[in-house]
C-alpha cells in the first residue's frame, strides 16, 4: 500500500511539473498554442484591437486552464475582437471588451464549433460594455452559453443598443445543461422600435432555451444577479425550458418581466422587483404548467396587464411549442406586494382567441399592501372565467380595488393593519413590525417554503407575505457594489437613493433627481445660499424629474396634511 501512495505522489507531481504560465500579445499565440491541465494563460495589458481568439484545451477540476489580464480590466478588446472556447475546465477571468464594433458575431462563444462544446467551464471577473455593431437594428448576442455544467459569475454587462438576446443558454432536447448564472450585474439597454412604436421582439437579458428545446430539463440557476434599466422589452428573463431556478435576484427600474414563457416545472423565489413609480415595471408571468412562485418582493411596479406584478396568462387550445399553453398547477404564495399599480393580473392575453383560463392552480397566503385605496389588487379576465380553477385562500389585502373578481373572507382578509415599516437593507424594503396583524393568518403549509425571502426560518407558523416577522437573515438582498467584475464598479454613472422614507424616495441619477411620494404636496428645493431654485406640486405615485446643478441642497416635502421630510 506504501508503495501505491508513493507512485500515485510521483504522477501528480509529474503533471504538475508542465503546468506553465505564460505570457501572450496576440490571438494566435493563444489560438496556436498546445495547453494542458494547470496552464495559465496571461494576456498583456493593453488594448486588443480585432483580435479573434479560438482555442480547445483540456484541463481538470484541480488543474483547470486559464485565460486570464495581466491586470484585471486593463486587457480591452476592441474593434471586433471576440472569444471562443470548447473544451473542459477553462477559466476565464479579468478582460473587458469595451466600445467595439463587431457585427452579426457573438462576442463570447462557450464553443468553438458545432460539435465542440465547452463543459465545466467558467466566465468570471470580466465586463462587456458598449460593444455594439453601427446598426442596431444588426441583430447579436453578447454571451452564447453551450455545453453543459459551465459558470458565469460576477460579470458585467452595460449598454447593448443593438437587436438580439444579451445572454442565450442554447439547449439541445434531452440534454440536461446544469449551467449557473450568478452574481452579475446587468445594466442600462434600451428598446429598439418598430415602425409602430412598439418594442421589437428579442431583446432580451437572459433566455433560457427557446420554443424547439422548451420541453427539455435544463436545470439553470439564476441567482444573485443585479438588474438595472434593463428595458429592452417586456421579457427581462425569458424561461423557454423546464426545470429551472430563479432566485435572490434583484431587478431596479426595469420595464419588464421575469417571463416563464416556455416549458414547466421552474421555480421563482426570494427575488426583489422594485418599481420606484416607473413606468411600465412588472414582475413575473407565467405559462405553462406546474410552476411555484413564492418569498418574491415587488414594489412600486406601475405595469398592468401582462406587466402586473403576478401575471397568470390565458392559454391557447392545441397551442404549439411557440404560442401559450395553459397554465395548471401553478403554486403562487407567500410574496408581498407594496404599493403595485396591479398586484394580480388573472387569465390575461391581449387576444380573445386564447381561451383556456389557469386551472388546478392556487393563490394563498400572499400579502399586498396599499398606502391609498387607489391601486389593484386582483383583476380576472372574463373570457372563460367560469371554466377557471384557482384555490384562493389566506391572502391579506389591506386596501384596494377589485375587479371581475368576487371573494369570501377565507379567500381574501381586508382591512387589516399589517403595520409595515421601512427596514435598513441596501435598498429600503417594507417589512411587517412585530405588532402586525398578520401574525394572526399563520400557516405550516408548503413545506417548500422553510425560509423567507432575506434567509430567516419559516418551517411553521409562516405569516402571509414574503417576511417572517422575526429571526436571523442568513441571504442578503444582491447589491450593486458587490455584484459583476470586480473592476469594472457597475457603472460609474452616479446612481444615488438619497432618501426612502414613509413620504418619498429621492433618486440622484447623473444632475437629474428623480422624486416619487406617496402623497400629495409641495416640493421646495433650497441651494447653500438659502435661495429656494425649485417649487413644484407633486402628486400621489406620479414620478417627477428635476435637473440639477452642481452643489448642495436641502429638499422639504411638505404634504396637504402638513405632514414634513
Amino acid at each position: 500500500m506504501k508503495r501505491n501512495l508513493i507512485i500515485i505522489f510521483a504522477l501528480s507531481c509529474f503533471c504538475i511539473a508542465f503546468a506553465r504560465k505564460v505570457n501572450v500579445t496576440s490571438a494566435a499565440s493563444i489560438n496556436d498554442g498546445s495547453w494542458v491541465a494547470g496552464d495559465t494563460i496571461v494576456m498583456k495589458n493593453g488594448n486588443w484591437t480585432n483580435q479573434i481568439i479560438s482555442f480547445h484545451a483540456t484541463g481538470t477540476s484541480t488543474n483547470p486552464i486559464v485565460l486570464m489580464a495581466e491586470t484585471a480590466g486593463q486587457v480591452v478588446l476592441n474593434g471586433n475582437s471576440r472569444l471562443s472556447f470548447s473544451g473542459k475546465y477553462i477559466e476565464i477571468n479579468g478582460l473587458f471588451f469595451k466600445n467595439g464594433n463587431l457585427s452579426g458575431s457573438d462576442v463570447i462563444m462557450f464553443r468553438t464549433s458545432g460539435s465542440e462544446m465547452a463543459e465545466n467551464c467558467r466566465l468570471t471577473n470580466t465586463a462587456i460594455d458598449s460593444y455594439n455593431p453601427a446598426y442596431n437594428t444588426v441583430d447579436s448576442k453578447w454571451v452564447s452559453l453551450y455545453g453543459k455544467n459551465n459558470q458565469i459569475d460576477h460579470c458585467s454587462f452595460v449598454n447593448k443598443n443593438n437587436s438580439g438576446t444579451l445572454l442565450v443558454v442554447w439547449l439541445q432536447n434531452g440534454v440536461t445543461v446544469n449551467h449557473i448564472i450568478s452574481g452579475n450585474y446587468f445594466g442600462y439597454r434600451n428598446s429598439n422600435l418598430d415602425a409602430n412604436g412598439d418594442e421589437l421582439n428579442g431583446q432580451e437579458i437572459i433566455r433560457v432555451g427557446d420554443s424547439s428545446t422548451s420541453m427539455t430539463t435544463a436545470n439553470v440557476t439564476v441567482s444573485g444577479n443585479f438588474f438595472e434599466h434593463c428595458n429592452g422589452e417586456i421579457e427581462i428573463i425569458s424561461n423557454k425550458s423546464c426545470g429551472n431556478l430563479y432566485q435572490n435576484n434583484l431587478f431596479f427600474e426595469c420595464h419588464g418581466m421575469l417571463t416563464l414563457r416556455h416549458g414547466n416545472g421552474c421555480v421563482v423565489e426570494g427575488n426583489y422587483f422594485f418599481g420606484n413609480g416607473t413606468a411600465e415595471t412588472g414582475g413575473v408571468r407565467i405559462i405553462g404548467e406546474n410552476h411555484k412562485v413564492y418569498n418574491n418582493y415587488f414594489e412600486k411596479l406601475r405595469g398592468t396587464g401582462y406587466r402586473a406584478a403576478i401575471c397568470m396568462v390565458r392559454g391557447k387550445e392545441n397551442s404549439a411549442l411557440n404560442e401559450y399553453f395553459q397554465v395548471k398547477n401553478a403554486l403562487v404564495e407567500f410574496n408581498t406586494m407594496v404599493d403595485c399599480s396591479q398586484s394580480f393580473s388573472i387569465n390575461y392575453n391581449s387576444s380573445s382567441s386564447l381561451t383556456l383560463p389557469p386551472i388546478r392552480s392556487v393563490i394563498a397566503h400572499n400579502h399586498v399592501y396599499n398606502s391609498s385605496n387607489s391601486n389593484n389588487n386582483v383583476t380576472v379576465s372574463q373570457i372563460n372565467v367560469s371554466l377557471m380553477d384557482i384555490s384562493w385562500r389566506n391572502n391579506i389585502m389591506n386596501q384596494g380595488r377589485f375587479s371581475g373578481f368576487s371573494y369570501n373572507s377565507a379567500q381574501i382578509i381586508t382591512g387589516k393593519d399589517a403595520n409595515m415599516e421601512i427596514v435598513d437593507t441596501p435598498i429600503n424594503m417594507f417589512e411587517p413590525a412585530a405588532n402586525s396583524a398578520l401574525a394572526s393568518y399563520v400557516t405550516s403549509e408548503n413545506a417548500d417554503v422553510v425560509k423567507d425571502i432575506r434567509g430567516r426560518n419559516r418551517l411553521t407558523a409562516k405569516i402571509p407575505g414574503a417576511s417572517q416577522l422575526s429571526g436571523t437573515c442568513t441571504v442578503a438582498m444582491p447589491e450593486k457594489e458587490k455584484t459583476g467584475a470586480a473592476f469594472y464598479n457597475n457603472p460609474s454613472t452616479g446612481i444615488s437613493v438619497i432618501k426612502d422614507g414613509e413620504l418619498m424616495s429621492l433618486i440622484l441619477l447623473d444632475k437629474k433627481l428623480t422624486i416619487n411620494t406617496l402623497f400629495n404636496g409641495g416640493l421646495r428645493i433650497i441651494n447653500c445660499a438659502g435661495r429656494t431654485i425649485v417649487t413644484e406640486k407633486l402628486f400621489q405615485n406620479q414620478k417627477q424629474i428635476v435637473d440639477l446643478p452642481v452643489g448642495f441642497f436641502v429638499v422639504v416635502f411638505r404634504t396637504q396634511a402638513g405632514d414634513r421630510q
